[in-house]
């Protein structure tokens, strides 16, 4: 068995470790494999408070961030002091790892703890020599790599050519899809759906009253039942 770094090691990464095997970055790879190559090389495991900034919009990112438990956002701030939620993550899950490599290395949004957050960090020399030795965690990194260049481009996409009313439309969708009813539940509030959208919040209540208006939706705080299920995809052309 792989022991603790040592008997001081109060938030040792062995307590994780069935966490991080579910994670993408170490998928396919045991526990006990995952302890050794933690082990093998320089780490640390941090610990952040609810609502805690855990990085700033560019800080030098010189670890890769490895969120082991909690949830947190990651948040662009525009010039007028407007915030744009980029991503939404739960643990396990890789933060940024674009930036790790990038000439500049500076990582592009903030992260915010939305919840208690334990934080794996491997400097950057460290992942280096991870992936170099470990052919199934280089390919899982790139494989990442790929996933969030996709997810950030049908971002773009959305916050740059779809209408608002749109972007509430396929939301809406999504999660008719995923509650498999037309009777659903945001799990999100207003503000924080209208951040995610990069919108002000009355032009996201402004839409939504408009859909329920037009007999497309009926809208009770939180609760949507959808009325008109064509009229509502027909939003997305």
């Amino acid at each position: 068995m792989i022991e603790p770094c040592n008997k001081h090691c109060a938030y040792c990464f062995l307590e994780f470790t069935d966490v991080m095997s579910t994670e993408n970055l170490f998928f396919g790879i045991s526990q006990q494999e995952i302890g050794e190559i933690i082990q093998s090389v320089h780490h640390q495991v941090k610990q952040f408070s609810q609502n805690e900034t855990i990085l700033y919009e560019n800080d030098a990112y010189e670890s890769l961030l490895i969120l082991l438990k909690g949830n947190v956002t990651t948040e662009m701030m525009s010039e007028d002091g407007q915030i744009l939620v980029v991503e939404q993550l739960q643990a396990p899950s890789v933060l940024a790892p674009a930036a790790l490599f990038s000439s500049e290395s500076q990582i592009p949004v903030s992260v915010i703890a939305h919840s208690d957050c334990r934080v794996l960090l491997i400097p950057r020399d460290s992942t280096k020599q991870i992936l170099a030795q470990n052919p199934i965690v280089l390919t899982n990194f790139l494989r990442i790599l790929s996933n969030r260049v996709q997810f950030l481009s049908q971002k773009m996409k959305m916050l740059q050519f779809q209408s608002l009313r749109c972007k509430v439309a396929q939301h809406l969708l999504q999660l008719q899809r995923v509650q498999n009813s037309n009777s659903i539940k945001l799990l999100k509030t207003q503000q924080e759906l209208s951040d995610i959208f990069g919108v002000a919040r009355p032009s996201l209540a402004r839409v939504i009253r408009e859909l329920h208006n037009d007999g497309i939706i009926e809208a009770k705080g939180k609760q949507i039942n959808i009325i008109n299920l064509g009229a509502l995809k027909k939003c997305l052309k």
